[in-house]
């Protein structure tokens, strides 16, 4: 397993402070297609109670916040296992445990060769921009909303890396081993 693969089924209290669910009351939510095994999730400021729909005993994950030096405070999920404070806990048999409880999976860049950890990097770039197979797809237009600055960077480093890649045997075998990102 890499963490892209654990990371479609993970809990990051990013995206829960993002949708304003840690606030001081308590906030109770039925959460359908992102984490399949959760029955119920309920979250306040200080901590997390996460229900599955196959345990009794439900698990409670701390929060810790950090101020952030241009005020605000940035929140941290304590691991129920080892404490470790983390933005992201993913799925692992029981409960949800950081990246270190569950053994340290590698990262799919991480089981790649040179070669293709470049068209892994241009495929993730170029999903930034809208999508498409490297070398072969023409490079989209520029997102609307995207700073032209940010676009240019992008489409510069996708045009320095495919030069690279023009006539390689990757070309032919990357689209069977590469998985979308899932966060």
């Amino acid at each position: 397993m890499t963490v892209e693969e654990l990371a479609a089924d993970c809990i990051d209290v990013r995206e829960l402070n993002r949708k304003g669910l840690l606030k001081e009351r308590t906030l109770t939510f039925r959460p359908l297609l992102r984490w399949p095994q959760v029955a119920k999730m309920r979250a306040d400021r200080y901590v997390i109670e996460v229900n599955f729909r196959n345990l009794v005993t439900p698990q409670y994950v701390p929060l810790s916040w950090t101020p952030c030096h241009f005020g605000n405070y940035r929140p941290w999920m304590l691991c129920p296992h080892c404490r470790r404070r983390v933005a992201r806990l993913f799925f692992a048999g029981p409960g949800y445990f950081c990246r270190a409880c569950i053994g340290h999976p590698p990262y799919e860049s991480q089981l790649r060769n040179d070669m293709a950890r470049v068209y892994l990097r241009v495929y993730r770039l170029r999903q930034q921009i809208g999508g498409g197979r490297p070398v072969i797809d023409p490079i989209r237009e520029r997102p609307y909303r995207m700073w032209r600055k940010t676009y240019h960077r992008i489409r510069t480093e996708i045009e320095r890396l495919e030069h690279s890649l023009v006539g390689s045997r990757i070309i032919r075998r990357a689209p069977t081993w590469i998985r979308p990102l899932n966060y």
